[in-house]
């Protein structure tokens, strides 16, 4: 896992040989991959298994719950994860607000209990010196993945050959089938039936969406702004009625559901129906294209109206 563009693809093509797993080199990988590949000890084979990063065309939410998807598929036929990479381009001087959100859902993907099975992989080491990456590379050890990295996350550099792919993969422990453990996403959707916005990695999602919609970004220590000062989101108020052509008042953000107290489950589905509607015309609004937050939000919304069950008594 990783963001767009960090090389994740051009891991999997070199481990396996291949220029090129059925996608342009310069493509963002859309939909989760498995690639299953002799080891070279001739005894066993492995699976990598290539994921989407948030970019352009995919919001944070999507791209979650494309992996969501595979892992609770996977999860339900017993199969579990051996070993998971994250891959981080040294080439990047500083850590973006992208590349942040990337992380915390990964961690909350992952769940503590799987820290000490993560590797992270640095890339793009032929766009820096030695020197510098190594700067970069303290500092990502020492502050940003301090917290993975002292409950037994480790880092591997990925040079971008077959040779370098394969040593970071001979690295992973091979551990007993037995011995794997779900990871924390598994366990929320599988064993508990949460929906997506409800676990740790859908709830990073959401609360960086408060964040950026509270107001302006508070990113230098100094005074916090308090709950009454905030910008308070607009809500767009629905009255739910038995009027199966009711119509959504226009508005912005989040919104909000107000009962009559009168409505039938039939007037509650007609109006679900038309926010869903509503939510998955918004997500394909050009205007969106490059805020990624706006989209998210709207994603988050339609996850949430989707996970809702209205039940309809029989006559």
């Amino acid at each position: 896992m990783g963001p767009a563009g960090s090389g994740k693809t051009t891991f999997i093509n070199r481990a396996i040989g291949s220029p090129d797993v059925g996608r342009g080199s310069t493509s963002f990988t859309k939909e989760v991959c498995p690639v299953r590949y002799p080891h070279p000890d001739g005894v066993r084979s492995i699976i990598l298994v290539d994921t989407p990063g948030c970019n352009d065309s995919m919001t944070d939410f999507r791209v979650l719950g494309e992996i969501a998807m595979w892992l609770t598929y996977v999860y339900t036929k017993n199969i579990k994860l051996n070993d998971m990479l994250y891959f981080h381009p040294i080439s990047d001087y500083e850590i973006k607000e992208r590349m942040s959100r990337n992380y915390n859902i990964f961690k909350g993907l992952c769940g503590k209990d799987n820290f000490k099975n993560v590797i992270f992989v640095t890339t793009m080491w032929d766009r820096v010196s030695e020197d510098v990456g190594s700067e970069r590379e303290q500092n990502l050890q020492s502050d940003f993945w301090r917290a993975m990295i002292s409950m037994g996350s480790t880092i591997q550099r990925f040079e971008g050959t077959t040779d370098s792919a394969w040593k970071i993969i001979n690295s992973l422990p091979a551990s007993r089938i037995a011995e794997r453990r779900p990871l924390q996403i598994q366990r929320e959707m599988v064993d508990d039936y949460l929906p997506l916005h409800q676990t740790a990695a859908g709830k990073a999602i959401i609360d960086r969406l408060f964040f950026l919609t509270s107001g302006p970004k508070q990113l230098t220590k100094g005074r916090k702004r308090s709950r009454s000062q905030a910008t308070r989101p607009t809500k767009i108020s629905i009255t739910l009625s038995d009027d199966p052509f009711a119509t959504l008042p226009a508005g912005t953000e989040l919104f909000t559901l107000s009962g009559s107290g009168s409505c039938s489950p039939e007037g509650y589905q007609s109006v679900l129906a038309h926010i869903i509607r509503a939510l998955r015309a918004a997500t394909g609004g050009p205007e969106l294209v490059h805020l990624d937050y706006v989209r998210d939000t709207i994603g988050v919304c339609l996850d949430i109206a989707l996970s809702i069950v209205v039940g309809v008594s029989a006559a």
